[in-house]
């Protein structure tokens, strides 16, 4: 008996035909349209994969920028505002506080505060005063260093020498919602009106996150005591009071 090598069709016998493939081994265009559609789907998959890590890499970044930022601003301005001084002889608070902060509605403090820090004596014994405002800049959310000049008093706008410590927002042209402000309050106030011991209040925020549905801040207040305490202060003089060296005429150069 002669062994059957193809049947009508052309297949061998006893060969599986698979379903999915024509008769002569090609594709057809349901099946390249099945395989087109699974590529785009796995395309779409791993771009948005993608794009999920790159998002999550940028605001990681941008997380710890705001939380360096926020550390470096407040160790620059917490060392030198403990080594404010005063004159025994100038009127007025020890801070000057300037450019109230809306907060809520509300206006509080000011977003510059200017003050005199002491940076010890020179080779004759003299005070060395440096005339010390920080600023932060409510069109970007830049916090900077600079001095200032002339009379203590709350009208003076002077400022030199400007250097940017750093940034509370992650945007470069806009506050993206942060701010810093300070204020200034006594305690043990008595009742003849005597005050106390003075302290320096810091209200700060940096937000960090360019979207809106991952946007994240960090919040500080923060108070703040001078180390150097004059005579008008209740406590007594428990460290070096370079202030009974500091001569008004000299100070309001």
């Amino acid at each position: 008996m002669k062994n059957k090598i193809a049947d009508n069709s052309g297949n061998r016998p006893g060969a599986p035909r698979h379903k999915f493939f024509s008769r002569r081994g090609g594709f057809t265009l349901i099946e390249v349209m099945v395989v087109m559609m699974l590529s785009i789907m796995l395309l779409i998959s791993v771009w948005q994969l993608f794009r999920m890590i790159t998002r999550t890499q940028i605001y990681t970044q941008d997380e710890i920028a705001v939380q360096r930022a926020v550390r470096v601003i407040v160790e620059r301005i917490k060392n030198d505002l403990r080594a404010a001084v005063f004159p025994d002889g100038l009127i007025g608070d020890k801070f000057i506080i300037q450019d109230p902060v809306d907060i809520k509605g509300k206006e509080v403090g000011g977003a510059r505060i200017r003050f005199a820090r002491f940076h010890g004596f020179d080779d004759k014994g003299k005070p060395i005063v440096e005339k010390v405002v920080y600023i932060f800049d409510r069109g970007n959310g830049r916090v900077k260093r600079a001095n200032w000049s002339g009379n203590w008093e709350q009208t003076n706008d002077s400022i030199e020498n400007e250097k940017i410590v750093d940034s509370l927002s992650s945007l470069s042209n806009e506050t993206n919602g942060s701010y810093l402000y300070f204020n200034t309050f006594y305690t043990d106030t008595d009742r003849e009106g005597f005050k106390g011991r003075l302290f320096v209040f810091i209200g700060l925020k940096g937000v960090y996150g360019n979207d809106a549905n991952i946007k994240h801040d960090i919040k500080l207040d923060l108070v703040i005591g001078p180390r150097f305490i004059t005579s008008k202060d209740r406590e007594p003089f428990w460290n070096l009071n370079p202030m009974s060296r500091l001569s008004v005429e000299d100070f309001q150069k």
